[in-house]
């Protein structure tokens, strides 16, 4: 999986590629919508997503930082998107939400 992230597939599962073949249309029906759109998702769709519409490359999608807890605002314009991040809950309240979360998955 370390060698090659984005064409790792997991056994009877699915590898970023095969993710990004998928969400592929959907992106593309999002650039069309003209109201805002709000997506709640796994962490590998969130990544490949943001990775489309901030126009990085397929290799640098597996490797997108996106933390626990937070709403991350994708604004288009014309060359891109501007981005603004809002954390939802700090580090410490994540550690005492009785919630199972490994420590190497939640922001500094």
């Amino acid at each position: 999986r370390q060698k090659d992230k984005l064409a790792y597939r997991y056994p009877r599962g699915e590898s970023y590629m095969d993710v990004i073949l998928r969400l592929e249309p959907l992106a593309h029906e999002m650039e069309r919508t003209r109201e805002p759109v709000l997506i709640v998702g796994h962490q590998g769709i969130l990544r490949i997503l943001y990775a489309y519409f901030m126009g990085l490359t397929r290799e640098e999608a597996p490797y997108v930082s996106i933390p626990l807890n937070h709403v991350i605002q994708l604004t288009p314009h014309a060359y891109g998107c501007h981005e603004k991040r809002v954390c939802l809950m700090n580090k410490k309240e994540m550690l005492s939400d009785g919630q199972d979360e490994p420590v190497t998955s939640m922001p500094t």
